[in-house]
């Protein structure tokens, strides 16, 4: 199995496969909800993720873009974030809202150890149970590992949990997305997990 850097040529593809594998996550459907924006041709609802993910972290993927995963390097603590890039439409002001709310609790959760992170894995329904997000996943694992440096990452779904675990990652800690009483609802139920390094 052949495992590459992603590049603009597999911009579509990215976006594709992104949008199907994570078609009924908690934390994407809660973002949103709607399916008319959700489902937009070509997966244009990770177009300016993906845009920032290509220029910034340049995705690792498979020779077809079935599957992809995106690791972030090793960062001290307080290093300023990449400047992002702003493409599409703007958000709701309700999307903003459920944006706001996230993304200080996962930020209160991450280590503060130096750790690589691993904001996303994705493989398309039609190749799933293949072992391509594992491939994808062992290609930091052996840099890690040998830079003596761990993993985190965080999901939204109790089979996840189980599956991570099978790759030498532990739950480190878990919590709910405050409620907003502007929203009126409340967030999705989080685990942050943490992989201790290997000997090689």
């Amino acid at each position: 199995m052949n495992i590459r850097r992603a590049t603009d040529a597999d911009f579509v593809n990215l976006c594709t496969t992104a949008m199907r594998a994570f078609h009924d996550d908690p934390v994407m459907r809660w973002l949103y909800p709607d399916d008319e924006v959700y489902f937009q041709p070509k997966g244009a609802v990770f177009t300016g993720a993906m845009t920032n993910w290509l220029a910034h972290q340049q995705p690792w993927c498979t020779d077809d873009a079935a599957a992809l995963a995106i690791w972030f390097p090793p960062v001290e603590l307080g290093a300023p974030a990449p400047e992002q890039i702003n493409v599409g439409p703007p958000p709701t002001p309700e999307m903003l809202a459920r944006f706001e709310l996230i993304g200080p609790a996962m930020a209160a959760h991450k280590p503060v150890e130096p750790h690589w992170y691993l904001q996303l894995l994705a493989t398309h329904p039609d190749w799933q149970r293949q072992g391509l997000g594992a491939h994808l996943m062992e290609v930091v694992f052996e840099r890690a590992d040998s830079e003596g440096i761990p993993c985190y990452l965080e999901t939204e779904r109790p089979e996840l949990v189980a599956y991570y675990r099978h790759h030498g990652f532990e739950v480190r800690s878990e919590w709910d997305v405050d409620p907003d009483a502007t929203l009126g609802e409340v967030g999705p139920h989080m685990w942050g997990m943490f992989r201790l390094t290997r000997e090689p």
